[in-house]
């Protein structure tokens, strides 16, 4: 602090007042003008000027000399005053202090306290910072700082090299923004890279890692990422079809079904390497219906196939009633158009056979199929043979020896009770025995010669 200084004498004041009333009331000239004026005259005019700076006060600023009662000239501040640090303006590297306003001065070491900026004393590693360059004092404790080399930058903050000499000791002036900082949106397909932490970064591009999520949207039609996918870094680098074919895979939505399968409705959105039961589902036209069974061509696409689902019953297994047959036509038997008429084959029973014809014996028991007048039907000659004839040979009946003749037969009653069979390549042919009138012998009527008779 600079010691302030008087600022009046009052006793010379008090001795010049008593004198001024005669002073103003003489006529004082010039001293070169003087010479006739009497010598109290001079006197008193070389008194008045050797007291000037007696009646003079001190404009502001300015603080009356030590002695001014003694001071010769002219009254004016330069004469009679002396400047006070009021007037003073501190140069850089200083301060102005209030206190110091009336001190008698005109330079920044009698008006103005040193500041700061232009202290050199600080310890390595430390310095002036920016908020005390204009604080008064030319002390360390007052002036240094530690400099950010000293800062520890942790969390979202990493060294900013840049700084090691700055005067600071916050994150925000002595660190950079490191990755920890930044935002990485799994939701958005973004990780944090785990080697970039600790590094300086500000945008997603440097400091996240893409992953199959954040493809997910450029996957193709019919495709997806798998679950287990969704969190799978994408090499840096990688193009998008690269990362296309690294994270999509198929969904049961674009899978081809065999022929006689269809897509699952319930599993269009699955993943054809997660469904376990497939995606696909058989259909009728799978099928393979039971024996008696045909598909049913309008239930093809039916799913959960089974005969009743898909197939409809054939006349293999229609039960024909009485006086039907089941049919051995093939066609018939795979109709599905199950009738009598359609699926069964009518006995011969009823049947009206061509002249000269007759039903056999068992026409109820035999089917009316392929030519019913040689089904049904056979000689009537065939009756009498059955119910009035015996054959010459009991034993060669449905046999190729021919046995007994009708020759080797005598008398009328043994030769016209009896016929002949022949067995000719599995045909039975019968003839009657008759007696030649003339010959008077047992021998075969050719004229009535007949085959195909039932039951000979």
């Amino acid at each position: 602090m600079k010691m302030k200084q008087a600022t009046g004498i009052f006793c010379s004041l008090m001795t010049l007042c008593s004198v001024l009333p005669c002073l103003r009331a003489a006529k004082v000239r010039s001293s070169n003008k003087n010479k006739d004026l009497p010598d109290d005259a001079v006197a008193l005019a070389a008194e008045k000027q050797k007291l000037a700076c007696s009646s003079h006060v001190c404009s502001d600023g300015f603080s009356p000399k030590t002695n001014f009662d003694n001071i010769t000239g002219s009254a004016t501040d330069g004469n009679c005053c002396n400047p006070t640090c009021r007037r003073w303006t501190c140069g850089k590297g200083f301060k102005s202090d209030a206190s110091y306003a009336s001190n008698v001065g005109a330079s920044d070491e009698e008006c103005c306290d040193k500041t700061c900026t232009v202290f050199q004393g600080c310890d390595e590693g430390t310095g002036v910072p920016e908020s005390k360059m204009d604080v008064s004092g030319i002390t360390k404790e007052v002036c240094c700082a530690p400099k950010c080399t000293s800062h520890s930058c942790i969390g979202e903050w990493t060294q900013d090299l840049s700084k090691s000499d700055v005067v600071a000791d916050s994150d925000a002036e002595c660190c950079q923004q490191s990755c920890t900082a930044v935002k990485c949106s799994a939701d958005s397909g973004l990780i944090s890279h785990p080697d970039r932490l600790d590094q300086a970064g500000k945008t997603t591009s440097y400091c996240c890692q893409k992953t199959c999520t954040y493809y997910a949207s450029s996957c193709p039609a019919n495709t997806g990422v798998l679950p287990e996918k969704l969190l799978q870094v994408v090499p840096a680098g990688s193009s998008t079809s690269d990362a296309v074919g690294q994270c999509c895979a198929a969904k049961c939505s674009g899978h081809t079904c065999a022929a006689g399968y269809v897509l699952k409705p319930g599993q269009l959105n699955e993943f054809v390497s997660k469904a376990f039961t497939g995606c696909c589902e058989k259909t009728c036209a799978a099928h393979t219906c039971s024996t008696g069974l045909k598909k049913a061509a309008d239930k093809d696409n039916h799913t959960q196939p089974s005969d009743a689902a898909c197939c409809d019953k054939t006349c293999e297994l229609y039960a024909c009633p009485s006086g039907w047959f089941n049919s051995t036509d093939s066609t018939k038997l795979s109709s599905v158009n199950r009738s009598n008429a359609n699926c069964c084959e009518m006995s011969c029973a009823g049947y009206t056979c061509a002249s000269g014809m007759t039903l056999r014996s068992s026409a109820g028991t035999i089917p009316r199929v392929g030519d019913a007048e040689t089904t049904c039907c056979e000689a009537a000659l065939c009756e009498d043979l059955r119910s009035k004839y015996t054959p010459t040979s009991a034993a060669q009946a449905g046999s190729s020896t021919e046995g007994a003749d009708c020759n080797d037969f005598s008398g009328m009653d043994n030769c016209t009770t009896k016929y002949k069979m022949f067995n000719i390549s599995g045909t039975i042919t019968a003839v009657p025995c008759i007696v030649d009138p003339v010959l008077n012998i047992c021998k075969m009527d050719d004229s009535r010669v007949v085959t195909g008779c039932s039951d000979l």
